[in-house]
């Protein structure tokens, strides 16, 4: 009998966790993204292109400078204070990025404020007057646009495997965080009896079902290979959760993570090579264009504005790579302050808009790491600099040896002059081939010069030697001493003239 008890009371344990098991897993199955704030997103948001702040102002916004010392964002000034603009939604024209510097808002000395009295100043709606740091008045009235400021909240360089100057590629590791704050979400889900606390990973499918804004900002890479990017393990190719929304502080914000190898194209400057010093630069654009009268969300005639803006963490972990035990640069150094991230605008005014079918005015808002970079030449001091002006020493040390020997003047120079031909290949793999001569390459034409210089000297004394002797003595012994000399002021002017 309890026997029979005890099978019958198995087989309802067994019914009851398979209901249980199944019911839970087939509810999860009806969840967009299997979860349910993301499920609760898409039965209930609107799917508009949603904008951080609807703004009524003058449209001016100031630039921002890293505090290493206090380790916070501050507001660029110029010498006298002035805070100096980043961007002008409604006057390009008189207020230019990242060089023209405000005075006065109205009657407020801005050089006597904080900042965050300056940025109080910018809401302000009406006619207001900007007198300028050069004495001039602009007036602007305020209109309504839309504003979207995505934030980098972190960006760590890893290690750079290569800086490929032939090619111009910059390869490099790194670990970046983007965020984007949405209050119609936080309402949305404030509103709702859901628990919110972590994060929630967006799905692809969601990602093509809702509108999120931070899908657009996207790095400026030469070349993506999603395998080194995403990371390959046990030969299965593991996607990461690159794309969330996360919960903090009753706000929702989207975040987007970009991690692995990066290829970035680089534009070099060989002038002063090999004393020469590159800015590496890693953009970042916004996906979205700054526009008087339009915006993503509606065509109600509203202007919008869409910045990305660096986080103090940015900054934090960007200096880190500050130290040679950690970026381990051996053909390079990066000096004390060389990494910084810059807001810079790109310009087209030929853009050709596919839906309006016509051409327009578009202004971007972009983000640049630059990373200034110093050549590491002792490389080429010591192996090919020192070499060549042996070589040159070689050749000029013939003018020493009797005019009448000039068969032995005459050898010696020639060896030397093939000798320093052969140096000129050393170097020719670390650059590319330019239309220009670099610093190293005026050395060395100027050592071929004066490494002829004895080689004609020989030629021509061999017909005079035995008819003026004194006089071929005497040009000798001018070029012998005055020739070096000027060697010498030469090979400084090059180096040294600026």
């Amino acid at each position: 009998m309890n026997l029979k008890k005890t099978i019958i009371n198995l087989i309802y344990l067994s019914l009851f966790f398979q209901i249980f098991f199944f019911g839970t897993n087939s509810l999860a199955e009806k969840w967009k993204c299997d979860n349910e704030i993301i499920d609760y997103i898409y039965n209930n948001d609107l799917r508009n292109f949603e904008y951080l702040e609807n703004r009524n102002d003058s449209g001016i916004f100031f630039n921002y400078h890293w505090d290493s010392k206090e380790k916070k964002i501050i507001i660029k000034r110029d010498k006298d204070n002035n805070p100096i603009i980043r961007y002008s939604l409604f006057n390009s024209k008189d207020f230019i990025p990242g060089i023209t510097a405000i005075k006065k808002i109205n009657s407020t000395d801005l050089s006597k404020i904080s900042d965050k009295k300056i940025n109080n100043l910018t809401y302000l709606s009406g006619t207001n007057n900007f007198e300028l740091s050069n004495g001039k008045i602009i007036s602007l009235d305020s209109k309504p646009y839309k504003l979207n400021d995505f934030k980098l909240s972190s960006f760590e360089i890893l290690s750079i495997q290569k800086i490929d100057t032939t090619k111009g590629i910059l390869e490099m590791s790194f670990d970046a965080k983007f965020t984007n704050q949405r209050n119609d979400l936080s309402k949305l889900i404030n509103s709702s009896n859901l628990e919110t606390d972590g994060y929630h990973p967006i799905c692809l499918d969601m990602r093509d079902l809702n509108d999120w804004p931070l899908q657009y900002v996207e790095l400026e890479e030469f070349i993506y290979d999603a395998d080194i990017r995403e990371g390959i393990k046990n030969k299965e190719i593991i996607i990461k959760p690159v794309f969330q929304i996360i919960y903090d502080n009753g706000k929702i914000r989207s975040l987007r993570s970009e991690s692995g190898v990066g290829f970035f194209r680089q534009s070099f400057d060989f002038d002063k090579f090999p004393f020469d010093k590159q800015k590496l630069l890693i953009r970042i654009k916004t996906g979205s264009g700054n526009y008087q009268n339009y915006n993503n969300e509606s065509d109600n005639g509203i202007g919008s504005v869409t910045f990305i803006t660096p986080e103090e963490g940015a900054y934090v972990n960007l200096e880190k790579f500050l130290k040679p035990e950690i970026n381990k640069l051996k053909a390079w150094k990066i000096k004390e302050d060389g990494i910084n991230i810059v807001s810079n605008i790109i310009f087209d005014e030929n853009y050709y808009d596919i839906f309006e079918k016509k051409i327009i005015t578009k202004y971007e808002n972009v983000l640049d790491i630059e990373i200034e970079i110093h050549r590491n030449f002792q490389h080429y001091l010591l192996k090919i600099m020192l070499p060549v002006f042996l070589i040159l020493c070689v050749a000029w040390y013939v003018l020493w040896i009797p005019t009448e020997k000039y068969e032995a003047r005459l050898n010696t120079s020639i060896i030397a002059l093939l000798a320093l031909i052969a140096y000129n290949f050393v170097f020719q793999d670390d650059i590319p081939k330019l239309e220009y001569l670099t610093d190293l390459d005026w050395f060395i034409l100027l050592s071929y010069i004066f490494c002829c210089i004895p080689v004609f000297l020989s030629i021509g004394f061999s017909k005079f030697v035995s008819k003026n002797q004194r006089m071929v003595m005497k040009i000798n012994k001018l070029i012998r001493y005055w020739g070096g000399l000027m060697y010498i002021l030469i090979t400084f002017q090059i180096f040294y003239s600026y």
